[in-house]
């Protein structure tokens, strides 16, 4: 048996294209190498080394494409999210905004850029949470795999999420409450 096996065809046996002979045809590999060495030295003679111009438009693309923090500029709170008076007979008693390490639910705190509670009094109880969050994909991402729980609805829009969790609050007034809540997140007036 000869130490070197050269291969003189045209196509790999099989007759399929180089991608999907491998399986079929065994121990091929002298095909892709030959293949490899002759793609690799004709980019070496036509073009050299990568210009400079183009390792600056790979490098625009990657920052354009990578959406790093100090590039893009942070959602700012919707206007009158949490109003006074609320639909539904609902009455603001508080409202504080909370550094992302006080965030009491299972929200990324790397992905909260801002968080705003508010409590409210009138058919019942509620508490309201509105995240801002680093882009609108982690909110449909907490969204998608929020554990659902008793007496609590929750929704997303662009990079906002909204947790409302009530007490003995009437149907009608919180649906009233929570459409709200959502038409003033998506207007994505600034405050």
């Amino acid at each position: 048996m000869p130490a070197i096996t050269r291969i003189t065809q045209a196509k790999p046996p099989g007759g399929v294209g180089e991608a999907f002979f491998l399986p079929r045809a065994g121990l091929n590999f002298g095909i892709t190498r030959m293949v490899a060495s002759v793609i690799w030295r004709r980019m070496a003679e036509s073009e050299g080394n990568m210009r400079r111009r183009s390792w600056l438009a790979a490098a625009a693309l990657v920052a354009a494409l990578s959406g790093t923090p100090g590039c893009r500029k942070p959602a700012a709170l919707p206007r009158n999210v949490f109003p006074e008076n609320a639909a539904g007979g609902w009455r603001r008693t508080g409202r504080r905004q909370l550094s992302a390490s006080e965030a009491p639910d299972p929200v990324p705190r790397n992905e909260i850029e801002n968080l705003l509670t508010a409590s409210y009094e009138g058919p019942g109880k509620l508490e309201a949470r509105l995240y801002v969050l680093g882009s609108g994909v982690v909110g449909v991402e907490l969204s998608q795999r929020w554990q659902p729980s008793a007496d609590t609805v929750f929704f997303s829009r662009g990079p906002y999420f909204v947790v409302v969790k009530w007490q003995a609050a009437e149907r009608g007034a919180l649906q009233a409450f929570v459409r709200e809540v959502e038409k003033s997140v998506a207007d994505k007036g600034t405050q």
